[in-house]
This record gives C-alpha cells, structure tokens and sequence, in this order.
C-alpha cells in the first residue's frame, strides 16, 4: 500500500501492465456514462423518471436492430397495490399496512 499510495491510478495502472498483472480501474457512476466503449457501441438510452430523463443501460445482448422497449420507470410505489392484490390481499387488508405504516 505504501508503494502505491503515491501513485496515481493511471501510474499504478501502467506498472500492472507492464508487470503483465491482471487489474481493472474501478468507474465511478460518471465514469462508467461516459466510458467510450459503451458510447461507441449505443449502449445508453434515455428514459423517463420522476426526476426527469436519465440515461440507462441497454439490457446485455440486446441489438441495435431490435432494442428492447425501454418504458418510464414507474414512480415509487406506482404498483404496490396491483402487486399485493395479486398476491391475494383485498383492498381492506392493503389499507391496514398503509395506516401501520408498513407502505
């Protein structure tokens, strides 16, 4: 650690390189936005959120000749509701963990 402590990640990137050692940089979210393979390749589109439109990645595999539907994500909570009822919970036994709080 004290060898590589001042170092930058680019400095310590190039001596694992050149030792012929196995390493991978760590992305921060912006780094992983921005990072050139996944531009090139169109791995991003731009979908809808209660806070505006975001990018997000294309689900593996998927091809530029048949992108998958990529819809708004659903507000928190959007379906909580259709979900337990499916489970079996009628509306009054859904209302009861409202009032506790549990939703």
């Amino acid at each position: 650690e004290a060898c590589f402590a001042e170092l930058t990640a680019e400095q310590v990137t190039g001596r694992l390189d050149a030792a012929r050692i196995a390493n991978a940089r760590v992305n921060t979210v912006a780094d992983l936005w921005a990072h050139p393979q996944l531009l090139a390749r169109r791995r991003w589109a731009m979908v809808e959120t209660e806070a505006g439109v975001i990018p997000a990645l294309l689900p593996p595999g998927a091809d530029a000749r048949d992108l998958p539907r990529m819809d708004a994500v659903p507000a928190f909570g959007r379906h909580t509701d259709a979900i337990l009822a499916e489970l079996g919970l009628g509306a009054p036994e859904i209302a009861q963990l409202r009032d506790q709080g549990a939703l």
